[in-house]
Order: structure tokens, then sequence, then C-alpha cells
């Protein structure tokens, strides 16, 4: 333990005064976990609160984005097929696609002025 505590008596000497000091601050020294540890584990219980689904089986959320993506894809050729009528067209790819997929209409509406101010 080094220099400090070569005699027992120093050791229970500082380890009382340990014990004073955290039950100052309303610690509880008995229970031995540190504050990294619960930091951690509070961290783990919120990524498992909101996206535990998917931890589970991340197979899931591969399906979501195809089907959303598949949706999206869907939105653009019919909005590309009703364009013919006025001329404004968007790109058909794999962002525009998931884009489109995930936000729907609004989505749509923003890429319309994307392109129009882009």
């Amino acid at each position: 333990m080094g220099d400090k505590f070569s005699d027992p008596a120093s050791l229970v000497a500082w380890s009382s005064q340990r014990q004073k000091a955290t039950e100052g601050l309303g610690l509880r020294e008995e229970v031995g976990v540190s504050l990294e540890v619960l930091a951690v584990y509070f961290l783990l219980l919120i990524l498992i609160a909101l996206g535990g689904k998917f931890i589970l089986s991340p197979l899931q959320l591969l399906l979501k984005i195809a089907l959303r993506g598949g949706a999206g894809l869907i939105f653009l050729v019919v909005f590309n097929l009703l364009s013919r009528f006025t001329g404004y067209d968007l790109p058909l790819n794999v962002y525009t696609a998931l884009y489109c997929g995930y936000l729907g209409l609004p989505g749509i509406i923003s890429l319309c002025f994307l392109k129009t101010w882009l």
C-alpha cells in the first residue's frame, strides 16, 4: 500500500477519516459501487428503453428500413408519374427513397423545396 500505511494504526485512522467524510456527504461506502459503474448502468437502461426491441433483433431494424425505403420508392414513383402534368420530377435513388419512406408526404414536400432552392 505504500509508506503511508505501513502500520495498521495509520490505516485504521485513514479509514475512519474517509468514512466520516463520506457520511458527511450523504454517501454510503458499504455499497462498493462507483459512480462510473452507475453511469454505465444508467446509460444502458436508457438505451434499452429507447431502442430495446432492435437490440434483441437487428433483423427487425433492417426489415423496417427496407419496408420504409420501399414505401418511399413507391411515393416517388407515383409523384414522378403525376409530374408529367407539372413537369416537376424528383430523382429516384436510395437516399431520396429512404427519406420519403421515413417522412412520408412531408418528405416529398421537403424534397420539392430543396430541389427548388438548391
